[in-house]
């Protein structure tokens, strides 16, 4: 498992080896929910959020002012935020065998009326296959709420390979046992194609 950066003052042996495991990261994922990466203005908002929803919760479940109502009321408020920008989607690995985009995104040719078709190569059985649909759905759900044009399937990869054209270029974001990255005569991996495409469509640079 390749080990996760973590911020330099925790040095202490014990703390570091905790969280290189999987309950460690699981852990930091929750409390620091990315932080660590975020501007300073997403910070302050996520923060805010994190706010609103635990009064919002305090009222529906406590309406007291023990610091026990108020602590349960941010734990799950932390929660919901942490489900809401899609933390837990590493949990998801092991349903998922690979991970690609398609289209115009992997064509170089995105624009102002393009969509970002993605696809999930499955892995497991009709559980893992009912909880990866469960989560495709609300994906789904939360781009048609956010007015983001996601076009996200999930298939096994016969059925990609039977329904994606042939002379795709995938740009490739999971693909651990390279099922996707021996399916075609070419593809991109992801941070090429974040480099060209903060270039090409942002117009940023690395300067």
């Amino acid at each position: 498992m390749k080990e996760k950066k973590l911020p330099s003052f925790v040095r202490n042996p014990l703390i570091y080896r905790f969280f290189q495991s999987k309950p460690g990261r699981l852990l930091s994922n929750w409390i620091l929910q990315g932080m660590l990466y975020m501007n300073p203005v997403e910070i302050a908002f996520k923060l805010a959020l994190d706010i609103v929803l635990t009064v919002v919760i305090w009222a529906l479940l406590f309406g007291q002012h023990g610091l026990v109502d108020w602590f349960v009321s941010w734990m799950l408020a932390h929660t919901v935020n942490w489900i809401i920008n899609c933390q837990p989607v590493a949990l998801l690995r092991r349903y998922i065998a690979a991970a690609a985009s398609f289209g115009s995104l992997s064509r170089g040719r995105y624009g102002d009326r393009s969509d970002i078709d993605m696809r999930f190569v499955l892995r497991g059985g009709l559980l893992q296959r009912l909880r990866l649909a469960g989560y495709c759905l609300i994906e789904r759900l939360r781009a048609a709420i956010h007015g983001f044009p996601l076009d996200l399937y999930a298939f096994d990869l016969d059925e990609m390979q039977r329904k994606m054209n042939a002379d795709e270029v995938p740009v490739i974001f999971y693909d651990p046992d390279s099922l996707i990255g021996q399916s075609y005569r070419e593809s991109v991996v992801f941070n090429d194609f974040r480099a060209r495409f903060r270039a090409s469509v942002l117009g940023e640079n690395d300067a």
